[in-house]
């Protein structure tokens, strides 16, 4: 049997590995391997004592990523199964009632760094990150087997963060079952449509689940304008709180066309134009007319794609984070309601606080926080790991 490799820390390196922080950098290696790119290595502290085992890749600063604090452990199909049931059960418990789309695994966040696992009902959806997870795909796909009995396993590993890695992009691929009927799912009971195929990301933004309950809370009576709207989860679950008006804004016609199928899903009728718009258009170039078709609006919603992708993004990142929220704000009048989000990792809670400060300024507005919400508990955030806290959003009201 070949003994796993192992790799010694510098004096000191142990301390964020014991607080549980999954990433060991090149600086802190004393010595060890210089192996094969994705294979599992016994982490030691400076005086050999096992601090357990993880993936390597040379290719990268982050040269480890731990997997399991117990060096005896056998990463195999049957460790990725407890977790998964481990997992699974503690979610299900805390989330909504009927719910049956979340985030199974959060990589990191959830003790398997590289790996996203979600699931819409019976069918799953997973993507593999890192070299590491690349090199475990059949012992993760027969734990996901052993632990759901799914419908259907779908990779969706078309990620150009695996470039970083030394890995290629992987085509989308069915690995269990087949996809040909539509994927619904139900989110606190409203329906939704799903397209793991092709859809952005898995195919749904799990993780803004908190933020459209509270809009479906807000929405009664209002004129709610949904920005960015994608596949409408946002609209359907402002509509479903007995909005007064709701559009739905995206550049996409195809995501448009989505989200009157999930209106229709839940017995809302998108033809009907006294209480639903369906808009295509660019969302910068659409709040810099002089009237929005719809307006007046009560509430907006404002859930844009990531802007800071780099650090070297990030100045013009905020700024663009600034003048779209200025050009919102000024959309709304006394008693108005602005739901903002942030996605990008990249630009902090205090990064986003400040630029929201600003754009208040700019759009001459005086404005009162109601609510700050972060990610839901199937995405949520390790305390050893701030790197894993990314989702901001922010509900502000026009005095």
């Amino acid at each position: 049997m070949n003994k796993t490799p192992e790799i010694w820390l510098k004096p000191g390196k142990e301390v964020p590995i014991l607080a549980g922080h999954p990433w060991i950098f090149s600086h802190a290696i004393d010595r060890g391997i210089k192996g094969e790119n994705g294979q599992i290595v016994e982490v030691k502290d400076s005086r050999g004592h096992s601090l357990g085992l993880g993936t390597w890749n040379g290719l990268t600063s982050i040269c480890v990523r731990m997997l399991t604090r117990d060096a005896d452990e056998k990463i195999d199909a049957d460790f990725f199964a407890k977790k998964f049931k481990e997992l699974n059960t503690w979610k299900k418990s805390n989330l909504p009632a009927k719910t049956t789309g979340y985030r199974v695994v959060h990589s990191e966040a959830d003790g398997l760094p590289g790996l996203i696992l979600d699931r819409y009902d019976d069918v799953f959806v997973f993507q593999l990150h890192t070299a590491g997870m690349d090199r475990l795909r059949d012992e993760i796909i027969q734990a996901i087997k052993k632990t759901f009995k799914p419908k259907a396993i779908v990779e969706r590993s078309d990620l150009d963060v695996r470039k970083i890695e030394g890995l290629l992009d992987k085509p989308i691929a069915v690995h269990e079952g087949e996809n040909n009927e539509p994927v619904t799912f139900q989110e606190a009971g409203i329906n939704f449509y799903v397209d793991v195929m092709h859809g952005q990301k898995t195919g749904f933004f799990l993780d803004q689940r908190d933020a459209r309950l509270v809009v479906g809370k807000l929405a009664k009576g209002k004129r709610v304008l949904n920005l960015f709207g994608y596949t409408g989860a946002f609209s359907v679950h402002a509509a479903l709180g007995k909005a007064a008006f709701v559009a739905t804004v995206d550049v996409s016609r195809q995501a448009l066309e989505t989200a009157q199928e999930n209106f229709k899903l839940n017995k809302l009728d998108p033809e009907d134009e006294k209480n639903f718009l369906f808009l295509e258009a660019n969302v910068m170039d659409l709040l810099r007319d002089k009237e929005i078709p719809g307006t007046p609006y009560d509430m907006i919603v404002c859930d844009p794609p990531a802007f800071a992708k780099s650090e070297k993004h990030m100045a013009q990142a905020i700024k663009a984070y600034t003048d779209l929220n200025a050009d919102c704000l000024r959309q709304l009048n006394s008693g108005g309601i602005l739901v903002t989000s942030s996605c990008s990792g990249r630009v902090t809670p205090e990064d986003f606080r400040s630029m929201l400060r600003l754009a208040a300024g700019h759009a001459q507005k005086d404005v009162r926080v109601l609510q700050w919400i972060s990610q839901p508990i199937d995405h949520a955030e390790r305390l050893a790991f701030p790197e894993g806290r990314y989702l901001k959003t922010a509900v502000l009201e026009v005095v």
